[in-house]
């Protein structure tokens, strides 16, 4: 802009030459083209202005450029934190949301952008066209004033001034291209990043869909085993309901819990054990034998129906929960009265009353937590799968003690016997020892024999020729005796 302004400079001063090379014949015009030179300078210093406006404006894109790159920055810092939330689901979404509106906002602020740099780009187009058409109006201006004035020589000041304003016209359409290829190369890195920024999202996105559908499944699963377990739950409380399924039930509990404690292959339990008492035939549900002769009695009838109503949906679960207690309570009275231990010879003055539900009592105990206080002073041990597990446990060592025991008679007894098989056995020992040192001593008496009376004849056989030369070995002799038994024990008295 600074060489339009000095060729518009330099043209004025042109003009004032030719004008005063043909001041001669055009001296009445002069004002008139003065003027025109001064508009022309005017229209020049404007273009300038303009020029000047558009590189401020052009400044001002760039630093609105680098306040996006910045922006893109953190929104790819929040991108990257984002990412590492990505296993949070609802987190996740809340960051999705804002990467979202962040993206958006950086979009509008990109297309802010984009038409910020095409106005500008709009603005300088227009100041080219500008330049262009104060450049025809100075070339017809000079033409004219040329054709007036310096005629042939002027015309090749003309084409001088046609050929700078043509330069700096490739100048300023050059500088425009660079700027161009300036904003192209920022914004690039921005839209790439963008784009980046658009594939993170779209990469999170589809994580949170697979999270969701996994979710999905799995809730599904759980509903339909919540279906399942309602139903199952249904019917066993539709069973529990009848007095012969809940007997039965109580007595399988009871099965298990014998079984699981060990108590099974000693055959130490009875069940549907009955026996005459003060108020007619007693019936328990289960006898466990003690070690040395004694006996429990098990009762499994506790009603559990106020339980079972208060388990409903639709159930007034206070009124029925206090019922429940009520049940337990009047129960543990029933047992007491009833006295099974004077039933059985040397059994320990306790009743086991055996709930098979253990949250039936843990809701008893809520609204009566004496409950077990009172059972016990009244000898009747409350108790659930898990203690009754135990209690037959404890019995089951103590029959395996029971066991112990009787085995060490059988192991003393064996050991008696043994012991006296051996005194028998050491005395037939040492007879044969005295046998084998009576054996010995006939023995040596044999050698003497054969020594001094039969070789001597048979040597002198062998000698007169009688005989083979077979040599006769003396025969050895047995100068170990046996041992003695010596060990009290094995000697008979």
């Amino acid at each position: 802009m600074t060489e339009v302004l000095w060729l518009a400079i330099g043209l004025v001063a042109g003009a004032a030459v030719g004008a005063l090379a043909v001041g001669w014949w055009a001296s009445g015009r002069a004002r008139t083209r003065a003027e025109r030179v001064a508009a022309m300078e005017a229209e020049a210093r404007g273009a300038q202005a303009s020029a000047e406006q558009g590189r401020r404006e052009l400044d001002e894109t760039r630093r609105s450029i680098a306040e996006s790159r910045e922006a893109l920055a953190k929104l790819q810092v929040e991108a990257s934190a984002a990412s590492t939330r990505a296993a949070r689901i609802e987190p996740l979404e809340r960051e999705l949301a804002d990467e979202r509106r962040s993206r958006a906002e950086a979009e509008r602020a990109l297309a802010t952008r984009v038409e910020q740099q095409k106005a500008l780009e709009e603005r300088l187009q227009e100041k080219h066209r500008t330049i262009e058409e104060a450049q025809v109006r100075l070339t017809e201006t000079f033409k004219v004033l040329s054709a007036e004035a310096l005629g042939t020589n002027n015309q090749r000041f003309l084409e001088l001034a046609e050929q700078r304003l043509g330069k700096v016209l490739a100048g300023s359409q050059g500088d425009l291209e660079k700027r161009q290829q300036a904003i192209e190369a920022i914004v690039k890195p921005l839209r790439e990043a963008l784009e980046r920024q658009g594939k993170v999202v779209t990469e999170m996105e589809q994580r949170r869909e697979g999270a969701y559908k996994e979710i999905e499944t799995l809730v599904k699963g759980a509903v339909e085993q919540n279906r399942l377990l309602q139903q199952e739950t249904g019917r066993l409380v539709s069973a529990l309901r009848r007095p012969e399924q809940r007997g039965r039930w109580g007595e399988m509990q009871l099965r298990n819990a014998v079984e699981l404690a060990g108590m099974a292959p000693h055959c130490d339990f009875r069940e549907q054990v009955s026996t005459e008492g003060e108020d007619g035939r007693l019936r328990p549900d289960m006898v466990v034998s003690l070690p040395g002769g004694g006996s429990i009695v098990v009762d499994a009838k506790v009603a559990v129906d106020a339980y079972l109503d208060a388990i409903q949906p639709d159930a007034d679960r206070d009124a029925c929960m206090r019922r429940h207690a009520q049940q337990v309570q009047a129960h543990v009275s029933r047992l007491a009265q009833k006295r099974y231990w004077d039933q059985f010879d040397r059994s320990p003055h306790l009743v086991v009353m055996f709930m098979p539900i253990e949250s039936a009592l843990s809701a008893a105990m809520e609204l009566s937590p004496d409950l077990h206080a009172n059972a016990m002073a009244s000898n009747v041990l409350i108790a659930t799968p898990t203690l009754l597990v135990a209690l037959l446990r404890a019995i089951a060592y103590g029959w395996r003690q029971e066991d112990v025991a009787r085995n060490a008679h059988d192991i003393a007894d064996a050991g008696r016997d043994v012991y006296e098989r051996l005194a028998t056995f050491a005395g037939h020992l040492g007879k044969v020892g005295e046998s084998l040192q009576r054996a010995g001593k006939a023995y040596n008496s044999a050698v003497g024999s054969l020594e001094n009376r039969l070789l001597p004849g048979a040597r002198k056989l062998r000698e007169l020729g009688a005989a083979t030369q077979a040599e006769i070995e003396n025969p050895p002799l047995v100068e170990t005796e046996p041992r003695s038994i010596v060990s009290s024990e094995l000697i008979e008295e």
